[in-house]
């Protein structure tokens, strides 16, 4: 006598199997909250700035992984619409970091590792909008890459993140003979 197997007696199989895996937390996956959280955050203390006045861009870094980050490289640049505006004019000021973190105004930072899971690294960064600068679009705004690798050998991750912009606007003056 031939046995003969079903479709839906392997498709119940595999859900077995799918199961068991799961249950036993074989299938790596990580938790939602750490799926959920960027590698890299940006805040801008102001979404819109006249000429002379400072900009502060705080950017954080946050270990969402299992496991420590032994190697992180980052670059930190300007948008291309701000690099190419002509009259668009800024300066880097400062640069504070937490400890373990050494930054340069407006070339981002490097960081000491290993950065244990759930660990965050901040970096704080001002510039100065030229006095002489152009107003309106484009806006002022930086992107950074970052690559990062973690111990015990799990996966690399990288990715690219953009600072909120903000926009020049130039200050009105009323006309002559006006009521403020």
């Amino acid at each position: 006598m031939r046995r003969t197997n079903s479709r839906f007696s392997r498709a119940g199989l595999a859900a077995l199997l799918a199961l068991v895996v799961s249950v036993l937390g074989l299938g790596g996956a990580s938790p939602a909250a750490a799926a959920d959280t960027p590698a890299l955050t940006f805040t801008v203390d102001k979404t819109q700035a006249t000429p002379g006045s400072d900009v502060t861009v705080t950017m954080t870094f946050t270990n969402s992984g299992t496991a420590d980050v032994r190697f992180v490289w980052q670059s930190f640049q300007p948008t291309w619409e701000t690099s190419t505006a002509s009259g668009l004019k800024y300066t880097w000021k400062t640069c504070t970091a937490d400890p373990g973190v050494t930054c340069t105004p407006g070339a981002g930072a490097t960081y000491s590792v290993p950065i244990a899971p759930n660990a965050t690294r901040k970096v704080t960064m001002t510039y100065t909008i030229g006095a002489d600068s152009s107003c309106g679009y484009p806006d002022v705004a930086f992107y950074s890459y970052i690559y990062y690798e973690f111990a015990g050998g799990l996966p690399a991750k990288d990715g690219t993140f953009t600072t909120p912009a903000t926009r020049v606007i130039c200050p009105t003056t009323p006309p002559a003979g006006a009521q403020a």
